[in-house]
């Protein structure tokens, strides 16, 4: 875990022009509430938002963890599930890693624990078996990986980066300076097939932050600060995603409020 680079069939990729087509359809950096086509692409015939489990933590190990879903979550709070549902207005606080007051409101037996930031084997998995047959080229994709992890190591100080929201002088709104860019976020490129995402999760526990095939047919967009992955594709395969077993998936749009204050039914929290 934490080596780089990643290991075969995956390997880096130093011409990180590809990448740029995501920036001209994102939604430029505007005033306050930040939206979802901030950090996924427009364009797409349907959307739909993946909401990372949380954990319900049975015993001291994470082998006695089973996956909490945020409906449950709903329903012990009596709250109301709908596409714009934001964890922290579950939970009724707005630092959602204050671990405490997870373990006061857990109930069902175990404790409580809040989900990942970033895309887990487990629905990454099943995501991908739902959009392969919505490209031609899946042996040929792209994927992108936040570079702040600091376990990455010093062997990626000087390598390209792909980016968001690039900018050619400091910007007047958040953003990263790496070597003489500067943009919102900055990520190492990668190449590889589809099907060998496991591959990808023997190496690191955090799924890419971006992927799509050659063709574009789809795209799979994960930011750092959210407890989100979000999917722009073909309606039929919105559809599949929306009426798997296996994921918890709600309708998307790139207008929907992407902050953690945002939720319009439950309120702040």
């Amino acid at each position: 875990m934490g080596s780089f680079p990643p290991p075969p069939p995956f390997r880096f990729e130093t011409n990180v022009e590809p990448t740029e087509w995501l920036d001209p359809l994102l939604h430029p950096h505007g005033p306050f509430p930040p939206l979802v086509g901030f950090i996924v692409p427009s364009g797409y015939e349907a959307y739909a938002r993946l909401l990372h489990p949380a954990k319900r933590m049975l015993g001291p190990s994470a082998e006695q963890s089973v996956p909490l879903a945020w409906s449950e979550i709903v329903t012990a709070r009596g709250k109301t599930m709908h596409p714009e549902v934001q964890l922290q207005a579950l939970i009724d606080n707005p630092d959602e890693f204050d671990y405490d007051h997870w373990t006061a409101i857990s109930t069902g037996g175990g404790e409580w624990f809040p989900p990942y930031e970033w895309l887990e084997e487990t629905e990454a998995l099943a995501l991908v078996a739902l959009l392969r047959p919505f490209t031609t080229t899946s042996n040929e994709a792209w994927f992108m990986l936040w570079d702040g992890y600091g376990d990455l190591g010093r062997a990626i100080d000087d390598l390209p980066r792909g980016t968001i929201h690039r900018a050619p002088d400091p910007p007047d709104v958040p953003a990263e300076l790496v070597g003489r860019t500067w943009a919102y976020r900055h990520y190492l490129v990668f190449r590889g097939p589809i099907g060998d995402l496991p591959t990808w999760f023997d190496w690191r526990m955090e799924g890419p932050n971006y992927f799509w095939p050659d063709d574009r047919g789809w795209i799979v967009a994960t930011e750092i600060d959210g407890f989100s992955t979000y999917v722009g594709a073909p309606k039929e395969a919105i559809d599949r995603i929306l009426a798997s077993p296996l994921l918890e998936a709600l309708p998307g749009a790139v207008t929907h409020r992407f902050d953690g204050l945002g939720d319009p039914i439950n309120g702040p929290p």
